[in-house]
């Protein structure tokens, strides 16, 4: 395929009206200007191409491209809404049920930094504080986990100087706020060293400031080190027992993927897992999800199965109105055969070409685990 070179614009508008591409010439001049071309439309061709060599619309117009493109967009808010929702969620639990039971004074604030309160999943030293009962058997060590699994000497809240990273990154941290005389640091736990290397013993950042910095994938790492006292307390708030550890485990993969495709402006209704994010059976037998690699081990989800999981957290019927909308105005602006095809297009890349079972998902379907 080779490496495309650079395009100017009225260059760009040209190759699109050879193609068969309807559109006013103003029109085409602000799209260019104002969208990614990449976005606009290498990322939503395929589905309104009529041949691929040579590429050729037929009754094709921009304001098809522009259908498609905010469908998406609004597709992503919704979405990026419910996953930040649950992100929130999840750092209120964690950091309620940990410091619970391990944080529960003034001298115990920094003890979310002491690696012998979480468990090491390739421990499997009965005696030792960072046991994991589960390092025999550990979920997808040679995949998703691999890191997770053999660097627990990397965890970001054990690592040296967290706390003095903590603060002198994070603006909104102000350290006048969080020092004490009456703090007096237990062994294990770090502690304060400012820019020029002078300790403060007397510094402290309780864990509910300081998960707040945590991105989603180290988020994810936490559950995975967390002890098993405090895990069930957080599945409890999710309406999950502790025996479903590796299931709840393996749905914040995907909710941590489709995150990182939305934030990064990746077309949604695009989105894919990589092969490299394997899928636990009893899933794709709860949710009836459908992998694309359906070997020795799942792997690679679309949007619909995403969502699918999604819906057990949150209500997500706020995509029905989005998804109706985009069949009703392809159908409109195309007529009913083609504009029936693109729709089955875009909803068979979505995960789902049957616009019914959009439907219902969106109305709300019980899932039981």
């Amino acid at each position: 395929m080779g490496i495309k070179k650079f395009e100017t614009r009225n260059y760009l508008g040209e190759k699109l009206g050879r193609r068969g591409l309807v559109f006013d010439e103003k029109d085409m001049k602000k799209a260019l200007i104002e969208h990614n071309y990449f976005h606009l439309f290498s990322g939503i061709e395929s589905l309104l191409l009529e041949s691929y060599e040579p590429k050729r619309y037929e009754d094709v117009k921009l304001r098809d491209f522009f259908n498609i493109y905010n469908f998406d967009k609004e597709m992503t808010s919704i979405v990026l809404g419910h996953l930040n929702y649950i992100e929130e969620r999840l750092k209120a639990s964690i950091s309620y049920h940990f410091c619970k039971r391990y944080c529960y004074n003034v001298n115990n604030t920094m003890q979310y930094t002491n690696k012998n309160n979480f468990m090491n999943p390739a421990n499997g030293d009965k005696n030792s504080n960072t046991y994991c009962p589960y390092h025999d058997n550990y979920p997808f060590v040679n995949a998703q986990n691999k890191a997770i699994y053999h660097g627990f000497s990397k965890f970001i809240l054990t690592a040296p100087f967290f706390l003095s990273n903590l603060i002198d990154n994070n603006d909104n941290i102000d350290i006048r706020y969080y020092r004490d005389e009456k703090y007096n640091p237990p062994d294990g736990v770090a502690v304060y060293r400012s820019k020029n290397q002078i300790y403060d013993r007397n510094v402290a950042v309780p864990f509910w400031v300081a998960i707040e910095t945590l991105t989603f994938g180290e988020l994810l790492r936490v559950m995975h080190y967390l002890k098993n006292d405090v895990m069930e307390d957080v599945m409890r708030d999710f309406r999950l027992k502790l025996s479903k550890r590796e299931v709840f485990l393996n749905m914040m993969d995907f909710f941590l993927c489709l995150r990182n495709s939305c934030a990064h402006n990746s077309l949604v209704s695009n989105f894919s897992t990589s092969s490299k994010y394997r899928v636990n059976s009893l899933l794709v037998a709860t949710f009836k999800l459908n992998p694309r690699n359906a070997g020795h081990q799942y792997s690679v989800l679309r949007l619909y199965d995403v969502v699918k999981m999604l819906s057990y957290f949150v209500d997500v019927s706020d995509l029905k109105e989005p998804i109706k909308n985009i069949k009703v105005a392809n159908i409109a602006s195309m007529g009913t055969i083609k504009g029936e095809k693109i729709n089955g297009r875009l909803f068979e890349r979505m995960g789902c070409e049957d616009y019914a079972k959009w439907d219902e998902l969106t109305d709300g379907v019980e899932y039981v685990l």
